[in-house]
């Protein structure tokens, strides 16, 4: 098989898993007549622009990550990261380590915790700080480390970074 249709096959996969990503959930039937109850918010609301990072296997059922951008990132402007780690049952620790690749410097919010005796559907707030040195697409990584009855678990979750070029110095306008 040439590198192109590999290459095609690729792509094509990578673009129908992710068109499918904000699909809803098949409708159900119910065989029942009686009603649903009313879904009722657990915890604290999240801001709206908030979204959840990746995660590695099925890792947010017990805790997951959620992040915001301040603005849109650019080659050599500041980026701050608003990061909230919603536990989804009781730890007894909580700490996360923040690893930025090739592409990305972190100067300031590389570790989160401990924290001790984490409630469930509390947020936890943390602030990264990113500073893009080139164009491209790149990852961050939180490595969630919980102590909880179950023992010691490590949870991995990944946050997209795509980085636009610098912007371009305003001109002042001809007199």
């Amino acid at each position: 098989m040439s590198s192109r249709r590999i290459l095609a096959f690729s792509a094509s996969a990578l673009f129908a898993a992710l068109a499918s990503c904000g699909d809803p959930a098949p409708e159900q039937s119910t065989s029942s007549t009686s009603p649903t109850p009313a879904k009722t918010p657990k915890g604290e609301a999240l801001p709206s622009e908030m979204v959840a990072a990746v995660a590695a296997g099925k890792s947010s059922t017990a805790i997951s990550v959620h992040f915001a951008l301040a603005s849109s990132p650019t080659v050599a402007t500041p980026l701050p990261v608003q990061i909230a780690i919603v536990p989804h049952e009781p730890f007894s620790t909580v700490r996360v380590h923040f690893e930025s690749h090739d592409g990305l410097t972190m100067p300031e919010g590389e570790n989160f915790g401990p924290v001790n005796d984490v409630p469930p559907e509390k947020p936890l707030s943390h602030q990264l700080m990113l500073l893009p040195a080139k164009e491209g697409m790149f990852m961050v990584t939180a490595t969630v480390d919980t102590l909880s009855e179950e023992g010691n678990v490590v949870r991995i979750f990944s946050i997209p970074v795509v980085v636009g070029p610098a912007q371009a110095a305003a001109t002042p306008a001809p007199k």
